[in-house]
């Protein structure tokens, strides 16, 4: 009884809290997440929609865009998790919202920190058009949408994947190894994972998969659809469909 109880006020002080700000923050001037880069050091209130998100379990990422490591994120640490919404990276996954906070740099890109729910509200739901977001490439003007039919796009093997970040390629090779942490899964081309091209998936996509991924592809030779990114200095492409992943026979 004392622990509904308990949550029960939590609950009516979210909605309170929410509703409060929400008018507060109505009334202050609203930008774009893309202008977070123009804003370091100031406290802003912006606005977009969560296209991504995922907590490693020390931190929950929320994301403006798929390109995370160019682009603004929301962070919440795990100390502040009980006082956010359970498993906030699905609660705001898809959702437009409007967060307030000072914008900090941390390793070349912008970020918020988040310590209280009363720092962000849902605004609606993503449109359509919202959730099928362009990926930008590092360097140029133009955009590549992965919606695009991939088959223009050109293939390279897993060993020249490094040769082409920023870059919507297929990649070939054999998985010789994978691993399932729960969170997230993890196809290799090559044993010494730390330093050659991976496939990642997380969790929250592992049910569009008819198969465990892990078992899904191991020991096949595939070609994967994505944009080749860097994370801490290797390649990798992070599939969310099974629909980028070709298994050659």
């Amino acid at each position: 009884m004392r622990k509904t109880t308990r949550l029960l006020s939590i609950f009516i002080w979210l909605i309170f809290c929410g509703l409060g700000t929400g008018k507060v923050f109505s009334q202050e001037k609203v930008i774009s997440w893309e202008e977070a880069r123009d804003h370091i050091g100031q406290s802003v209130v912006v606005e977009g929609g969560i296209v991504r998100t995922f907590n490693s379990g020390r931190a929950c990422f929320l994301n403006f865009h798929p390109d995370y490591q160019h682009h603004l994120s929301l962070v919440i640490l795990a100390p502040d998790f009980p006082e956010f919404p359970p498993e906030p990276e699905k609660y705001y996954l898809n959702k437009k919202v409007r967060a307030r906070g000072r914008i900090l740099l941390y390793q070349g890109r912008p970020e918020i920190i988040l310590d209280s729910p009363a720092q962000i509200i849902l605004l609606d739901e993503l449109t359509q058009q919202e959730k099928q977001t362009l990926v930008s490439i590092p360097g140029q003007e133009s955009k590549t949408n992965l919606q695009a039919d991939p088959r223009t796009a050109k293939e390279i093997s897993w060993e020249e994947a490094a040769d082409y970040y920023g870059q919507v390629v297929w990649v070939r090779g054999k998985v010789v190894a994978a691993n399932n942490t729960g969170k997230v899964c993890f196809l290799n081309f090559h044993r010494n994972w730390k330093r050659y091209f991976t496939v990642v998936i997380f969790a929250s996509d592992f049910g569009r998969f008819p198969e465990p991924p892990e078992k899904l592809y191991l020991n096949r030779e595939i070609r994967v659809y994505g944009l080749v990114r860097d994370y801490q200095g290797k390649p990798e492409i992070i599939v969310e469909s099974p629909e980028q992943i070709e298994i050659i026979q």
